[in-house]
């Protein structure tokens, strides 16, 4: 039987939907436990959210004739990309540009400086909420266990209307899978249970 209750808008969880922890912190293993201490709240992103996208080659093998005989797998990868609001939180600084470039003084005042050093490889979780309408919606998280940005390139326009932002683009690497025992995967997702009731 259809049922709506499978039917999503990508909604982010309230409270934050964006968090990143350096390479090796310990990854999630459900939709609904509280991240780490080491996980940081990378704070609003534009309306656009977060764009997951999934690129995959293959080339046709062809047989004497022609004939098509066989399709190899040639490349598969996957990418993230939003625009982070919150160009002056701390967090989002030292995630932008490197820990060590921002420094954060007693009385809040910052000081930091565009290196372009490439950063450091770590994780991203993203937190959704399934809106379908229901008083009881699910949670769904999105884990990508071992990702680094490879592109920060983008306009930051300082005028009387658009707000600064920084875009950031995201490329994941297959990790030991949280969700799928003994499996390599580009990212694990999680999903906390259907309301009581509902059918699947």
């Amino acid at each position: 039987m259809n049922n709506k209750d499978n039917i999503t808008i990508g909604r982010p969880k309230v409270g934050g939907a964006i968090y990143y922890a350096p390479a090796g912190s310990t990854l999630p293993t459900d939709a609904s436990t509280t991240l780490g201490s080491a996980y940081v709240n990378l704070g609003y992103v534009t309306e656009d959210g977060v764009t997951l996208t999934t690129s995959e080659e293959t080339d046709m093998i062809k047989a004497w004739g022609p004939e098509n005989v066989m399709v190899s797998q040639t490349d598969f990868g996957e990418t993230v990309t939003y625009n982070l609001l919150e160009t002056i939180r701390p967090a989002v600084l030292q995630y932008m540009r490197g820990a060590e470039n921002v420094v954060i003084g007693a009385d809040g005042a910052i000081k930091s400086g565009t290196t372009g050093e490439q950063l450091p490889r770590g994780i991203i979780v993203v937190d959704t909420i399934q809106n379908n309408g229901s008083a009881n919606p699910r949670y769904h998280r999105i884990v990508y266990g071992d990702c680094q940005i490879t592109d920060r390139s983008g306009d930051q326009t300082y005028n009387n209307s658009d707000p600064v932002t920084f875009p950031v683009t995201i490329t994941a690497f297959k990790f030991g899978s949280q969700a799928i025992s003994g499996k390599q995967v580009y990212h694990d997702d999680f999903w906390t249970a259907p309301a009581s009731g509902s059918e699947s």
